[in-house]
């Protein structure tokens, strides 16, 4: 009893009521390495709660499909276990969301645990006096705890990374495109031409590719959707061949749309493109993300571009991947 006391303590007091979003503190003891799948969650709950329209709630949303995939691939897989159950095996897993009842409370409560009991981890729990408040808080929390566990995973990649660089690479991109990008040593140095760049990274039975390219900035139409489409498909028409003579790369508007976002990246306005690419004259296909924003310095359109091909194996995971390359990008002082 004592160890289901002392989880239950650390669930109870992650942190501070300081607000949705709080935190680490940068002095805080090593931590043991974080285990289990990034696409997955610990959701720590009572069964008798998960039985209701709470748990119908929270597994709807996460059982929805991510965007710009060729294939249903969900946001993320739960694995629901009761507090008791909730012990070592459990507490370093890199995702936990724990859900509860508290009566004494008047109102819902957020909190976040940062590396709570390894690194990295992030640890959402939300707490109300009835389920309906903890549908309600959950509806509408639900896409920044889900930004939450993307971010930290992005961080995770981006940490990994960052041990091992491929400098002729990195020198390419910032002396054509003044800007610092991450690259990772297994990367290799594809296409370089003017204002294009194309970067692979060749397994056995996948591929992993990011493209960097730019052109002059004259108008906010840099922004729109069609036209970041077109200008990608003029550069991959260009750069970017099939296997096959004359074939080359495009966007696929067959059977699923891009779907596009507008964000800050870097305190620059940008917009988030997913989608799928397919071979102009041959058979290859995949999902790509694609980020377009201005370099208001050097006035020049910059978009920064990833794609994989994996047939027959899922592909979010290996698109997560080179998403954190491409989001590793840092204006050039220059």
């Amino acid at each position: 009893m004592q160890g289901i006391k002392r989880i239950f303590l650390a669930l109870l007091m992650l942190l501070p009521s300081v607000g949705f979003f709080a935190c680490s503190s940068d002095k805080a003891p090593a931590k043991a390495a974080s285990k289990g799948s990034s696409s997955e969650i610990v959701v720590v709950a009572e069964n008798n709660l998960w039985k209701t329209s709470l748990g119908d709630t929270i597994r709807n949303y996460f059982s929805s499909f991510r965007a710009g995939l060729p294939q249903p691939e969900p946001l993320y897989t739960l694995v629901q276990i009761n507090l008791s159950e909730f012990g070592r095996l459990f507490e370093t897993h890199r995702n936990i969301l724990a859900i509860a009842i508290d009566s004494s409370l008047t109102k819902e409560k957020v909190e976040i645990g940062y590396d709570v009991w390894a690194a990295p981890q992030r640890v959402v729990k939300i707490t109300a006096p009835s389920i309906e408040m903890l549908k309600a808080t959950f509806k509408a929390k639900q896409k920044e705890i889900f930004n939450l566990y993307e971010n930290a995973e992005i961080k995770r990649l981006q940490n990994l990374y960052s041990k091992s660089h491929n400098i002729k690479s990195i020198e390419a991109v910032s002396k054509k495109f003044h800007i610092s990008l991450n690259i990772p040593a297994d990367y290799y140095l594809a296409v370089n031409k003017d204002n294009f760049i194309w970067l692979r990274r060749e397994a056995t039975t996948m591929s992993q590719g990011i493209l960097i390219y730019s052109y002059p900035f004259t108008d906010t139409l840099a922004y729109n959707p069609r036209k970041i489409q077109s200008v990608r498909n003029q550069f991959t028409r260009l750069y970017v061949p099939g296997p096959s003579d004359s074939s080359y790369m495009i966007i696929s508007n067959h059977e699923i749309k891009p779907v596009t976002r507008t964000l800050s990246l870097k305190n620059q306005y940008a917009v988030e493109t997913r989608g799928l690419w397919e071979t102009e004259g041959d058979f290859m296909g995949g999902p790509f993300i694609n980020y377009t924003f201005v370099d208001k310095k050097n006035n020049m359109v910059i978009a920064l571009d990833g794609f994989v091909y994996a047939p027959n194996v899922d592909k979010a995971q290996f698109l997560k991947e080179v998403q954190a390359i491409l989001l590793s990008f840092e204006f050039i002082d220059k």
